[in-house]
């Protein structure tokens, strides 16, 4: 039964040309639902593929072939996904994900080469990922795990103040490059390191102390594809009512709305995942990049494009440290003097009320 539903889906490959990513000019029947519909393109888009990338088989199954060779194998599969989706409407993530698994199954059966789980980015454009790692040994190799799915550009780890195994687990499972200080930078200096350092048109952000599952990533950087400079986590969804927030989360959503940008609420350059325009990063200056809400308001002070594509839960999963537990911690206090600082910025920048208008006062008097 097995061969003969190939069979059949090969006869349908060849009469139904207009499946290819050249066109769209078959829209979906009203007894196949729009997933079925999709799926069955991107399979042929896939099948198509291979056939117009003979090459890929040829280095493929050499067995001298080189982690480096099978990487730009892997972009340039990348590439033809990307041309096919951008062929067609924008899909929702669920029929993204399955259409993509499709994808590579259609080239799969054409070039014989197992894709082993691989997610593919809604972009040519390259990308890099920038993790920065501190002790990080119990959950680093996960997030390299889900980085080595994607067909990206550059992985920079900005490994700073370690003292345990992180630095030989990423050199050793991984072709990441590794940026290593001895002494501890913080997140936010590591991130403005790996942002200086890479070559690549879309820059994502993340923090090695805990995994993030590939799909998720992927608004962030169809986020930035699509025109954004900047894609931030929506973590709104994870703060609850106003009363119960903490000082920190309030000083966020103040920054926001001085800025006449309500509509990002608290959501800020300090939590990641989150991703931006290689040439947005230079823009507001690396060195700002260290001081994450001072570069956010710095960004909207430009009328760079802001956005919050998706929300990943960085708040129940934050690793517990001493320096980060209790009302009036370490981290939270240094958090709020970032903000402090980009409102001194926005000041500098604006006037001392912001955008704030002076609705009772009548300043002027004292000038006469």
């Amino acid at each position: 039964m097995i061969v003969m539903m190939h069979k059949r889906r090969r006869r349908r490959t060849i009469r139904r040309s207009p499946f290819s990513y050249k066109g769209r000019s078959r829209t979906p029947g009203k007894s196949k639902s729009e997933l079925a519909y999709w799926k069955e393109r991107a399979y042929v888009a896939g099948n198509e593929a291979a056939a117009a990338a003979e090459n890929f088989r040829r280095v493929s199954e050499n067995p001298y072939h080189s982690e480096a060779s099978m990487r730009g194998l892997y972009r340039q599969v990348n590439a033809s996904w990307s041309r096919w989706y951008h062929s067609i409407k924008p899909l929702s993530w669920p029929v993204y994900y399955a259409s993509a698994a499709k994808f590579s199954e259609g080239y799969r059966n054409h070039s014989k080469v197992y894709f082993d789980h691989r997610i593919w980015l809604p972009t040519d454009k390259t990308v890099a990922a920038i993790v920065t790692v501190m002790n990080e040994k119990d959950t680093i190799l996960q997030v390299m795990e889900q980085l080595n799915r994607m067909p990206l550009h550059e992985i920079i780890c900005v490994v700073n103040g370690s003292i345990d195994e992180s630095f030989e687990m990423i050199r050793n499972q991984s072709d990441a490059i590794i940026v290593h200080y001895s002494q501890a930078l913080g997140h936010d200096v590591g991130r403005a390191v790996g942002a200086k350092l890479a070559d690549s048109d879309i820059l994502l952000f993340l923090d090695g102390d805990f995994p993030v599952m590939s799909e998720h990533l992927l608004p962030f950087i169809e986020a930035v594809e699509r025109g954004m400079d900047i894609a931030l986590n929506n973590i709104s969804p994870y703060i609850g009512i106003f009363a119960n927030r903490d000082y920190v989360t309030m000083v966020k959503e103040f920054v926001n709305r001085s800025m006449l940008r309500a509509d990002l609420e608290a959501n800020s350059l300090t939590a990641v995942p989150h991703a931006m325009r290689k040439e947005a990063a230079r823009l507001i200056g690396y060195g700002n990049l260290a001081v994450p809400p001072k570069a956010q308001v710095i960004a909207i002070e430009q009328g760079m494009s802001i956005c919050a594509p998706a929300s990943v839960d960085v708040i129940s999963k934050n690793r517990i440290r001493s320096r980060n537990v209790g009302p009036r911690n370490a981290v939270s206090d240094m958090i709020i003097g970032d903000h402090i600082e980009a409102l001194k910025t926005a000041m500098d920048r604006r006037s001392s009320r912001l955008s704030f208008p002076d609705q009772i006062r009548n300043r002027q008097i004292i000038k006469l």
